[in-house]
């Protein structure tokens, strides 16, 4: 079997918290916080889509990069729109009442 496909096997993009079906993805080469949020099924009803937070590993430091998904989901908003990368972790928090 081919070595690099079953390398880019291990590289996910996992979403977990108030997305419409939280689950690992596959990596694909491209692909945006908007696909992800497409094959997540959007947001869930109580998601504070606005706070949620991609937590990248680079080298010994792990980022927390700050997304708006509601206003890329909901209102369009492509500037809202992150590259992914092999390994981020989507968090998606619930909504305060």
């Amino acid at each position: 079997q081919d070595f690099s496909i079953r390398a880019a096997e291990l590289h996910q993009v996992r979403v977990v918290g108030q997305a419409g079906k939280p689950q690992s993805l596959p990596y694909r080469a491209n692909m945006s916080l908007l696909d992800v949020m497409i094959a997540v099924g959007g947001l869930a009803e109580f998601a504070a889509g606005n706070r949620a937070v991609i937590v990248r590993q680079e080298g010994d430091k792990q980022l927390r990069i700050p997304v708006r998904l509601q206003d890329l989901v909901d209102d369009g908003d492509i500037g809202a729109n992150v590259q992914m990368r092999p390994g981020d972790v989507l968090i998606i928090p619930e909504s305060r009442f």
